[in-house]
């Protein structure tokens, strides 16, 4: 029937187990969640007439350090993650370290951002350059010993 609208009435559980008790359906043909439900019911009966939930407003949660990343990000300074640094601290963390360490010096706030830069990028090119290099690793002795401009010459 078209019409019908019997899925309103009910719900699946008491129709599975009415199945159950008047024998049109055997124990063993029970579905799997019937016996988790059973043991386990919920605490509000699932019901189709049931009424909606009263939808709650969902604050904002905003720190610190978001009105300090913002102004970063916004000029283009905040960049991702620096896979190969063992911290695994990204770019801007550093930039609010700084930025943090400069503003309880007493810096301008005009020139907060511009000199956390600054001092973040030396860091970072110095961190760069104290690489150590292991002249005796292989990678280092195949590369000294492969000629690379000529490797497609024969």
């Amino acid at each position: 029937m078209a019409t019908s609208r019997l899925e309103r009435i009910g719900t699946i559980f008491t129709r599975v187990e009415g199945l159950l008790t008047r024998g049109a359906m055997k124990p063993d043909d029970r579905p799997l969640w019937f016996d988790v439900y059973r043991a386990f019911p919920p605490n509000e009966e699932p019901r189709f007439a049931r009424p909606k939930p009263e939808v709650k407003k969902i604050r904002q949660i905003l720190y610190k350090e978001d009105a300090i990343r913002s102004k970063f990000h916004s000029e283009g300074h905040g960049l991702g993650i620096n896979m190969l640094n063992p911290s695994g601290e990204t770019q801007t963390k550093r930039l609010i370290q700084q930025y943090e360490k400069l503003k309880s010096e007493g810096v301008p706030e005009k020139e907060l951002i511009e000199k956390s830069v600054a001092a973040v990028s030396v860091e970072r090119q110095l961190a760069s350059k104290t690489i150590p290099k292991n002249p005796d690793s292989v990678t280092a002795q195949v590369l000294g010993s492969a000629d690379i401009k000529n490797i497609f010459k024969e």
